[in-house]
Order: C-alpha cells, then sequence, then structure tokens
C-alpha cells in the first residue's frame, strides 16, 4: 500500500516538474512560425539537375526569362552548352 503512495506521489512530483517545460517548449515553438512557402521553394538546375532553394540560387536571362542555376559553374557550363548568352 505505501508502494502505490510513493508511486502516486512520484508521478505528481514529476507532472509538477515537466508541466512548466513543456509549456515553455509550447510558447516558444508559437514565437517561431513557420517559414513562409517563398522561403523554402526548391527549383532544379536545368544542367546538373540538382535542387537548390531559389534565392540561393544564380539568376541569368535565357529568352527573355529568368532562370536560376546552383552555382555560377552551372550556369557558365549551360551557356556554353546551349550557345546561349
Amino acid at each position: 500500500m505505501i508502494r502505490f503512495i510513493l508511486y502516486g506521489v512520484l508521478i505528481y512530483l514529476g507532472y509538477r516538474i515537466l508541466k512548466p517545460l513543456v509549456a515553455s517548449f509550447m510558447k516558444s515553438a508559437e514565437d517561431n512560425p513557420p517559414a513562409s512557402s517563398g522561403d523554402t521553394e526548391l527549383i532544379r538546375d536545368p544542367h546538373c539537375e540538382t535542387y537548390f532553394l531559389r534565392q540561393r540560387g544564380v539568376e541569368a536571362r535565357i529568352g527573355g526569362r529568368k532562370v536560376y542555376f546552383c552555382s555560377e559553374e552551372c550556369r557558365d557550363k549551360y551557356m556554353l552548352t546551349h550557345g546561349k548568352t
């Protein structure tokens, strides 16, 4: 019988200790909303076909439209192989 009382007290103390920790974790998660979809847009490099974040890519104008590459090296190779400047 004393064993059940002791277990009950330990469970209650664990609850009292963990409740503020969980509450602070939940509050910090609410303070940091997820990034907008524009911040995490993955696009594929037309030359090497790797995926990368658009805002980290190298931009080039080809045929009047914007094309993004993962690096300047891929952009330059694409321009050479396709004969466009």
